[in-house]
This record gives structure tokens, sequence and C-alpha cells, in this order.
């Protein structure tokens, strides 16, 4: 979403405040502002501090918009490197990302782009479930390939570059939940399954008897499965749920997600299986305890 606010300078000049992202439709939106203030001949000046992302469209967009002497003023560090890269040749969607890798340390942010095209809704969706938090997530998305721009060069090709994105992803939005964090987090036990002294398990049989033989995919889910789901996630502490984020949702392999997270393969095998059961428990047996209602009940 992007919000435009717009005041008038006492010397005439419009001024447009920018809030938000200059993405998909919102560039169509900003452009069709802008164009209002040029038919009735007003100076225009841009203030950009609150900006948070711009996509290909964007940047193209503030590009031809300063020069037809538009003002763009308080520029992020991010968006300011962007806006004076020089437009090089083309790179398509379909080059290899060694080349955007040697692009990138020339000083090509025409690469940066491409790379942003191709992973910034990623990084966003994992992002969004650390945090739990959109605005959070938007200023990772930014502070990742910022990042990524600054350190490609202690990128040795040893893991896919996509991997280390989600690398520098996780720390990222780890780091801003850490700063921010004001609940008590839950330990894991308490979403595992519970026995009786004789071995078996407690609840309701038909939770017990649920088809978990596969895991759910949340977009053949109904809206109010779907929202159990997401809910559940969001309950797992969060060293389980970056796990259950990076190989469920994001479908990374073990290996993947053990370089993404710097630690041995068997450590996440071990919190998957784990933050996966108490998934199960959570869905199965305490749905109210997750604030959402299940008037269906479990199906067989």
């Amino acid at each position: 979403m992007l919000k435009i606010v717009e005041t008038t300078a006492h010397n005439g000049r419009v001024i447009l405040e920018l809030e938000g992202r200059v993405i998909g439709p919102w560039v169509d939106e900003l452009r069709r502002v802008c164009e209002r203030t040029f038919d009735v001949g007003a100076g225009l000046t841009l203030d950009v501090a609150r900006v948070q992302f711009v996509d290909r469209d964007g940047l193209a967009l503030l590009r031809s918009l300063r020069l037809r002497d538009v003002t763009l003023v308080h520029c992020s560090g991010f968006v300011a490197a962007q806006l004076e890269g020089e437009v090089m040749d083309i790179i398509t969607a379909g080059d290899p990302e060694p080349q955007l890798v040697q692009r990138l340390r020339g000083g090509d942010h025409g690469a940066l782009e491409i790379l942003m095209e191709r992973y910034a809704s990623r990084v966003y969706r994992l992002a969004h479930g650390i945090t739990r938090n959109a605005p959070d997530a938007e200023e990772v998305v930014q502070d990742v390939f910022l990042k990524l721009f600054r350190v490609i060069d202690a990128f040795e090709g040893r893991s896919a570059l996509g991997t280390w994105i989600y690398r520098i992803a996780t720390n990222e939005a780890l780091n801003k939940r850490r700063g921010k964090r004001r609940e008590v987090e839950v330990p894991i036990e308490e979403h595992l399954p519970s026995f009786q002294a004789d071995g078996h398990r407690e609840g309701d049989r038909a939770f017990l008897l649920s088809d978990w033989s596969a895991s759910p995919e949340l977009a053949t889910l109904t809206a109010e499965t779907r929202a159990r789901v997401r809910a559940a996630i969001d309950a797992l502490p969060d060293n389980y749920r970056v796990v259950l984020l990076l190989r469920d949702l994001e479908e990374l392999s073990n290996d993947e997600a053990a370089e993404v997270l710097g630690e041995p393969v068997s450590s996440v095998k071990s919190r998957l299986h784990r933050a996966r059961m108490a998934l199960r428990e959570m869905l199965t047996r305490s749905p109210d305890r997750l604030g959402v209602s299940n008037d269906q009940g479990p199906r067989r």
C-alpha cells in the first residue's frame, strides 16, 4: 500500500509525501496524482522519506519524474542507490545468477533490481512469518537487499544465491522480532502431545484418528482452516517456526534449511519433527486456544 499526502508550499509548489511501497497498482496511482499536478502547471516535490520499497516500475516512474524537473527529497540510502544507478543493458529474467552476482560486484543496480523481482515476495513472506508484522516485514525486505548489495563480495558461491538471501532474511527478521518482542514465548513442550500413565495418548479419540498422513497445503484449505493453520504456526516458538517456514512454506530441502540456519542437518530434522508434532497437536486438540472457531470439528 502507498499513502500519498498532498500539501502546497507557500510558493505554490505541490509536495507529495509518500509512505509505504511504490509497487504494482500504486505506481499507476502515483503517476495519476503527478499528472494532475502537471496539468495545473504547478511545480512538484516528492518526499520519499517513508518509502520502504520500490519495484522496477516504480523506479522507472521516479526516474522519469526527475527528468521532468520533479524534486525528490529525503531518499533513503537504498532508494537513492537504486535511483542513481545507471540504466545498464537489459538483464532478462532468465539471466543466470552467477552473472548477476558479478554485475552486483561491479555496482550494477540493474542486477539488484532483477534479484529484487525474483526474491522480494519470498523474502517478505518469510519475514512476515517470523515477525508477524507487515511493517516490520517490509523493513526487513529493504534491509535484506541493501545488505545484499553492500556485502555481495562475501558471497563465495558455495551455496545457491537464493539460500544465501534466505539466510540474510532469516537473521534480519529474527533480529527485528527479538528487538520488539513483548510477549513471553511458550516452550515447545507446551504444544506437544501428552500421555496418560498407561502410555495412551490423552485426548478425544476423534482427534487421535484424524488423518495427518500428508502435510496440508494452505492453497487447498478453507479460509477458516487456513486461519487456524496460520494462528498455530504463529504460536510456535521462533526457532521452531523458522524451521517450519523454511521447509514447509518455502519448500527448502533439509540441507538448504540447515545452510540458511547455519546448523547441522540433524538439528533441522529434529526441530522440524517437533514443530510439526506441535502444529498437529494445536490444530487437533486446542483450536479454541488459537482464537479461531472450529465449528465443524476434525475430519477423518
